[in-house]
Order: C-alpha cells, then structure tokens, then sequence
C-alpha cells in the first residue's frame, strides 16, 4: 500500500482529513481531494490517474456512498476500502426504516435558499454524539466552503440513490468504520452493511458520532493503520 485517498462527506471539503493527513503524510502518499461535483462520473475519472491496486480508499458519508458506487460499476483490483459512516440508502424506505425521514432532507433542500450557513450550522451540530460538543467549533470550519448549488445536489442525491442493489457487486470486502452515537447515519446502517458485503469487517467506536476520524482520531487512525499493514 502506498497511497491513501480520502473522500469527504455533504458540506465538507478536503481539509475534512487534515489530522488523518498529518498522521500518514510523509511515508504514504496522500490525496484528499475537493469533490467539485456530486456525481459518479467525477469520482472515476479522478481515480483512473491511481494504481489502485495499491491504494487504500477511505470514503465518509456521502462521499462513501458515491465511492461505493464508483467501484461496484467497475471490476479494477483494490487494495483496500473503507467506508466511514456511510449509508446504503441515505433516506428511509418501507423495507429500510433506518435512514433519515425523506421529508426532512427535503426540508433542508428548501432552507437552502434562503439560509444555507444555518442548514450547515444545524447540520455540523447533528454530526456530533454525546460529549462531543467542545468539538463543534473547530468542526464547524470543516463546513464553511461549500455553494448552495453543491450543496442542493448533494442533497439529491441523498433522496434519490439507493446502493443496496450494487453490494453483490462490490469488488472488494471493505472495513466499515461507524459511530455508534451518529445520529446522521444510524449504526444499524452499518450493520446492514456489513450483513451484506460478505467478509467485511465493522469498528463501531462507543462515543463516536458522525466524525470519528476527527473526534476519535487515535482510534480511527489505528484502524486506518493496520489496514495499511
């Protein structure tokens, strides 16, 4: 393994991985692009400039999801993948009642127009768990420099994608890194992921929210670690 890439999650940006950056940076190659887009087809282009074979992908939340998407279109070899609080399907459906209610995704869609820094405001203070709040200050730089049209399509596609059909097609048994107090995406979301990818292994972390990688960094860094090993 000599290369890690992140991808960041809705109203986040690159910086998102800055600590899991400095940990790594310096003996590994390390990429955490911007995604300028929330589409598929900009994901795959950005990964055909790696040998992936020898590349360790980390994908959180909504980026996870286009990510997982990517790479069940695609047969390449991979040397590793992990999701990090990532959803099989963001919003709930009558066979799926663990993601988040349709209506209030819709709701932020419409906020956005009018006030697109509380939506994110609202949203950085969601991420949290329990006893994570001395860290909403710092995080809440972490969502700062997204457009409201970014941040719209994201949103959509969180509405309209359902990945669950695309897990048997998944070319690589991934590690799944879930808050287990993330109340974004519940860690029965995890679980179902990990149910269904066979060989897949999950870290719930016990305090974590929706950002352990920078709430418990020593923790997710470990995994993160022996996954390089």
């Amino acid at each position: 393994m000599t290369t890690l890439i992140f991808f960041h999650g809705w109203g986040a940006d690159g910086s998102a991985w800055q600590k899991q950056a400095s940990a790594f940076r310096g003996r590994l190659q390390v990429e955490s692009p911007t995604i300028p887009v929330w589409e598929p087809a900009w994901m795959g282009e950005y990964l055909q400039k790696f040998s992936l074979p020898d590349c360790l992908l980390v994908g959180w939340s909504l980026g996870g999801m286009l990510l997982l998407e990517v790479l069940a279109r695609q047969t390449a070899r991979l040397g590793g993948l992990a999701l990090v609080g990532v959803p099989p399907v963001f919003c709930s459906q009558p066979d799926h009642p663990w993601g988040q209610p349709p209506a209030a995704v819709r709701a932020m869609r419409r906020a956005l127009k009018s006030n697109s820094g509380k939506v994110l405001t609202d949203f950085v203070e969601s991420c949290l768990g329990p006893g994570e709040e001395a860290f909403q200050k710092e995080i809440g730089r972490l969502f700062t420099n997204s457009n409201g049209s970014d941040l719209a399509h994201g949103l959509d596609y969180l509405l309209n994608q359902d990945l669950r059909p695309m897990l048997s097609k998944l070319p690589v048994s991934p590690v799944i890194i879930q808050g287990a107090q993330d109340h974004i995406v519940p860690p029965e979301q995890a679980r179902f992921l990990q149910e269904h990818l066979p060989g897949s292994r999950l870290y719930l972390l016990p305090e974590a929210g929706h950002l352990p990688f920078w709430t418990q960094e020593g923790n997710f860094n470990q995994i993160i670690e022996e996954m390089v090993r």
